[in-house]
């Protein structure tokens, strides 16, 4: 049997990024040889702990380039990923921070599903561009996924269990060097632990399991 490397995939839903290297990279688990396991975080908390900035706030140059750096790697990956025009006053105004927290309660309640519920935030918010902060968002997230009891879900949002792994993914992140959002930390054969930052890191990640990277996917979601 062939060993699988584990891959810790740190991510936030608010984050355009996330959503590419989450498609990406859990597409090449029937090629690749490796065990990805989801670890939502607050990436605000992240931001503040690391001393980074938004990058529309830190050089107003970066927001439109973020725009159409997103938009060019989505046609790049055939993720029908649609950057929001509303993208910056959003995270000024909104926080992810609970439809994060949704996934970690699927996980502890019904992990089978937990994929499947963050596949449907991001597409949700990056391909339908709905909502994803209220409680009727996520009731209906559930449901369309077949989570079981979607309300005791919701209700366990605000449960110390759930905060706690949320909180305990952040911490894990900030304590490995993260400092923004999708941090991939890929654990080698020799227990050494590899870093990286973004979406465009996966010939790297590839290349050190022994993998060719193939390129782009190949059918559209």
């Amino acid at each position: 049997m062939v060993k699988k490397f584990a891959v810790d995939l740190y991510f936030d839903l608010i984050s355009p990024y996330s959503f590419i290297l989450f498609e990406s990279l859990l597409a090449r688990r029937s090629t690749w040889p490796m065990e990805v396991t989801l670890k939502p975080v607050a990436l605000g908390h992240i931001m503040k702990a690391s001393g980074n900035k938004p990058p529309a706030f830190a050089v107003p140059a970066k927001g439109p380039y973020m725009g159409r750096d997103v938009t060019r790697l989505a046609r790049y990956y055939n993720i029908p990923l649609k950057f929001r025009e509303d993208f910056l006053t959003i995270i000024q105004t909104k926080s992810s921070i609970n439809a994060d927290r949704l996934i970690c309660a699927v996980q502890l309640a019904q992990p089978e599903k937990a994929e499947a519920v963050a596949r449907a935030l991001f597409r949700r918010f990056w391909v339908d561009r709905a909502d994803i902060f209220e409680e009727k968002d996520f009731l209906e997230v559930l449901s369309a996924c077949g989570v079981s009891d979607p309300s005791a879900i919701v209700s366990s949002i605000s449960s110390e269990a759930v905060k706690g792994k949320m909180r305990e993914n952040t911490d894990e992140a900030v304590e490995s060097g993260c400092f923004g959002a999708p941090w991939t930390v890929l654990t080698l054969e020799n227990g050494r632990k590899e870093k990286f930052f973004g979406s465009d890191r996966l010939h790297i990640i590839g290349h050190m399991m022994g993998q060719k990277f193939d390129g782009p996917l190949v059918a559209s979601l």
